[in-house]
């Protein structure tokens, strides 16, 4: 019976249940061109609805409205939405005159869902995501919190609002402190799908008075269900097994 189970290759679909279904889930895309700026900072990029074509983060749909005018004109040099940053990204520290770093959770790039400054409220993205209806998805994500006692980051946590097909599923703040570089909080929300098709939506919920809220490694994966979990058992089982058959010459 064992052996069978072995040979059918049923464990095999567990596998798949541990695949991001987000594209960009650690903003890598596209990549910060070199010499790029946002203002007169070097390794950003800034994002607005206002420029044709700027409005898609490497799979994310930007929401807002920054970066037009009341027509709905483009405003030339408006600030970003939100911001792309590169690890070599860094802000002078005017209360110790060091340098202030953004480093990314994940990878080399992360965004700000503040923008240039804090560009105010309902700023955000969204990504639509194939899903089976009924079935349970894990969303975990990390939101950042930089130096509270540096200018300019002092008032209240870093936070994302966080949207499931436009249902508020509450705002999550990071709240702690590295000296002069970014606290991230890792956040994880369980759910279940309920059509083929599910919205995530991340907004910027950071008080004015804190210019950055950051947001990194963002994944959605299914949660396996309990005879997938009976699964992993078998497969760990398998191997033994066909370890032992190996060392035995059979």
């Amino acid at each position: 019976m064992l052996f069978a189970l072995c040979l059918s290759g049923r464990v095999l679909p567990l596998y798949a249940n541990s695949v991001n279904l987000l594209t960009n889930g650690s903003f890598e895309d596209p990549v910060i061109p070199f010499g790029s700026q946002c203002g007169p900072f070097a390794h950003c990029l800034g994002f607005h609805n206002g420029v044709a074509g700027n409005d898609n983060i490497g799979g994310w749909q930007l929401i807002g409205k920054g970066g037009v005018d009341s027509n709905g004109r483009p405003i030339p040099n408006a600030p970003g939405t939100v911001m792309l940053l590169g690890y070599d990204y860094a802000e002078p520290d005017s209360l110790t005159g060091r340098a202030l770093h953004f480093h990314p959770q994940n990878g080399s790039q992360s965004l700000d869902l503040t923008g240039e400054g804090n560009q105010g409220l309902g700023n955000g993205i969204k990504q639509s995501v194939a899903t089976n209806q009924g079935e349970r998805y894990r969303l975990t994500f990390w939101v950042g919190h930089q130096y509270s006692l540096a200018p300019g980051y002092e008032k209240g946590p870093g936070a994302a609002a966080v949207f499931i097909d436009g249902e508020t599923i509450g705002s999550f703040a990071s709240f702690g402190n590295t000296f002069e570089d970014v606290t991230w909080t890792r956040f994880s929300y369980a759910f279940a799908a309920s059509s083929p098709q599910t919205v995530l939506a991340f907004l910027n919920d950071t008080p004015v008075g804190n210019n950055y809220s950051g947001l990194d490694n963002v994944s959605l994966i299914a949660i396996p269900e309990p005879a997938a979990v009976v699964l992993v058992g078998a497969g760990s089982v398998c191997l033994f097994f066909f370890r032992r058959r190996l060392s035995a010459g059979l």
